[in-house]
């Protein structure tokens, strides 16, 4: 599609929409509480007598570089590991749930197995519940245990108020379906790393904890997915901490954010973007602090050199002050990177083309009439369901996948630097310099000489630890040593392919001006959509079904697009005007409706009425309490049944007020 026909909406403004979750509580209980806790990994300290508590309603967002320590915290927190020093409190009963960024399920089990399990605790509690109830409700008011039991049904339904477990099948089946988990018959080892990505965050929301325990769970999953699990914590009764470096997640969800750092905790009420306004204070803080420290030490010192000696109290007052000063720690500077992608050539004029191509994987069409023309500096976004196609298009505009119509016309300067979402496979006992460079310290990239370890140290790694073995290396910091690898391969196209995944934000910040300031084209598979607003100048948002709508802005246009799209749905449909309007001639001959055309306007009210009774129904069949609870395969078949009519009503609108435009 040609630059021009690309949709552009009119600008609004989404990141500032978060969700307040403070409650009405203005004394919420504690529910855990983390003591002077401190933890080593060897002669390395990760927390350093931090101190946390976590109360009900809580939604703290965990923040921090890899290798900060939230993942250790977050363990400490759930009792899978132990402090060295320190103490965590935990309310009595306190039920907790804790989703790894390792999968810990057991790979042998059944998808459904595993999800039945996770909502076993809650059956137990429901069934507790029912025979408390039995019990009250045979006993005589005046009973002596009668009040007894009263308010132990009292603290169980409290505790079912929580968990949301009044609705436990129906919930099952409505996550199973947003999570859009394959069927319950599927061995967890026949998944693929996504789904069983997808499948223990459903395991984690169906215990239906007191406090929820999440490690980086946007990770691996797609937008939509994302949303909704935004929208389930909005609901969730009980506490949450996620350690995650989606901004959009962390601004829409949290109402509290904790920063680790250096081994302490920095904790500040409200969204990121509040926290974001005091960090700045707190850096302009320090370095007032220890500007002051230093002129405070340049004078004592200018004083001591005078030869002062400390003969009265005053001067041995002031000699001790200056060795108090002198033996401060320095206030460590924030370590700021920054790294250019190699781009060995400039493009030519023609870039990369593709005209109406389309592809389809067995009965599935992925997409379809795709046309696209890449211009120098685009920046494309690519987002959509997982599964969708959204890898394939990439390997199939590279040539790596041949289009099943249509055709694709690449450019003779065009080089594609393609950074897939897969990780090598990693020799532990390697160094970083054997496992980026196979030891060498030089390479030619493209005609490019480049010293590794300068190179390296872009991406926030001293040149001394080039010999550190992978082992130990943090997940994100191996996430940052794969990208390094394979930013090395140089190339004047971009294609990415979810490169956000496990970078920790001041890698995703360089990142961004990374790919801002690369003179060539890119493309980016991404489900981070704070990424996609700052890189992006246009967007390919898959909708299913093959359609694949292109939007000329960032992932902010496309929810403008989304929202126009949804009120034209929702408001009364345009009729026909009674007569057609006057159009101004020109030197050619109209076109006239030929015969067929005019019988299929003469039918096509009937046939839209009848579209949208279709889809009344099969709206009030989604609607109706007990749907969910219907079998999985019958439930997802009218949910996309309910798409296909929806698409269907709206291809008969447009077709009809295009028939209505051309003269009989």
């Amino acid at each position: 599609m040609p630059p021009d026909q690309w949709y552009s909406p009119v600008r609004t403004q989404h990141f500032t929409r978060g969700i307040d979750r403070m409650g009405a509580n203005p004394s919420p209980e504690a529910v855990l509480t983390v003591q002077d806790v401190s933890k080593s990994f060897g002669a390395q300290p990760v927390l350093n007598e931090v101190s946390l508590t976590l109360h009900e309603g809580d939604r703290i967002g965990l923040i921090g570089n890899n290798g900060a320590g939230k993942s250790t915290l977050l363990k400490i927190m759930a009792g899978l590991d132990s402090p060295d020093a320190g103490v965590v409190t935990r309310k009595q009963g306190l039920r907790i749930a804790m989703l790894s960024q390792v999968c810990g399920l057991d790979h042998r089990q059944r998808l459904g197995d595993a999800l039945a399990g996770a909502a076993a605790s809650v059956r137990r509690l429901l069934a507790q519940h029912r025979l408390l109830s039995e019990k009250l409700a045979a006993l005589p008011a005046d009973a002596r245990e009668h009040a007894r039991l009263a308010e132990e049904l009292a603290e169980l339904d409290r505790h079912l108020d929580v968990a949301d477990a009044w609705h436990l099948d129906r919930d099952v089946k409505k996550a199973s379906i947003a999570l859009r988990l394959p069927e319950p018959d599927r061995p967890l080892d026949t998944l693929s790393g996504g789904e069983r990505r997808r499948a223990e965050l459903a395991v984690a929301l169906l215990q239906r904890p007191d406090v929820l325990l999440l490690d980086e769970p946007t990770n691996h999953i797609d937008v939509n997915t994302i949303e909704w699990l935004e929208a389930f914590l909005a609901r969730h009764e009980g506490s949450c901490v996620f350690a995650t470096h989606d901004r959009y997640f962390l601004e829409r969800v949290s109402n509290r954010i904790v920063e680790v750092e250096r081994g302490s905790l920095y904790s500040t009420r409200g969204s990121y973007r509040g926290f974001l306004k005091y960090k700045a204070e707190r850096a302009a803080y320090e370095a007032r602090a220890e500007a002051n420290r230093l002129a405070a030490l340049q004078r004592e010192l200018a004083w001591l050199r005078r030869g002062a000696k400390a003969r009265t109290t005053k001067q041995k007052a002031r000699i001790q002050r200056y060795r108090a000063l002198d033996t401060q720690d320095d206030v460590p500077a924030e370590r700021v990177f920054t790294f250019a992608i190699p781009s060995p050539r400039r493009l030519g004029k023609c870039i990369l083309e593709a005209d109406h191509i389309a592809r389809a994987y067995d009965d599935t069409t992925l997409f379809r009439d795709l046309s696209l023309i890449m211009q120098k500096e685009m920046r494309v976004g690519v987002v959509g369901p997982s599964g969708c196609g959204k890898t394939t298009l990439l390997r199939t505009l590279m040539g790596e996948e041949a289009p099943d119509a249509g055709a694709i016309v690449r450019g003779e300067a065009t080089e594609f630097l393609y950074v897939d979402q897969g990780h090598e496979a990693i020799d532990p006992d390697r160094t970083i310099l054997e496992h980026v460079s196979g030891g060498t310290k030089e390479l030619d990239v493209r005609g490019r000489r480049i010293y590794v370890p300068v190179y390296l140290e872009q991406f926030l790694f001293d040149q001394a630890a080039v010999d550190t073995p992978m082992r130990n290396l943090s997940g994100g910091e191996r996430s940052r040593i794969d990208l390094a690898k394979k930013l090395l391969r140089g190339g004047n196209f971009l294609m990415l392919d979810e490169p956000t995944n496990d970078l920790d934000l001041a890698t995703l910040r360089v990142l961004e001006e990374a790919v801002e300031a690369f003179e060539g084209c890119a493309m980016i598979v991404s489900h981070d959509r704070y990424f996609l607003d700052r890189v992006c100048t246009h967007m390919l948002v898959f909708e299913g079904d093959g359609r694949v709508v292109q939007v000329a802005g960032n992932y902010e246009d496309h929810l403008t697009f989304c929202e126009k799209r949804a009120a034209t749905h929702v408001s009364a449909r345009p009729r026909p005007p009674d007569k057609p309007s006057k159009r101004v001639r020109t030197g050619q001959a109209q076109r006239r409706l030929t015969w067929a055309e005019k019988r299929e306007l003469e039918r096509i009210e009937q046939d839209i009425a009848a579209a949208e009774e279709a889809l009344a129904a099969l709206r009030a069949r989604i609607e109706e309490p007990s749907f969910y609870q219907g079998d999985y395969a019958a439930v997802r078949e009218t949910l996309a049944a309910f798409e296909k009519a929806q698409a269907q009503v709206d291809a008969l609108y447009a077709r009809w007020q295009e028939l209505e435009q051309i003269p009989d």
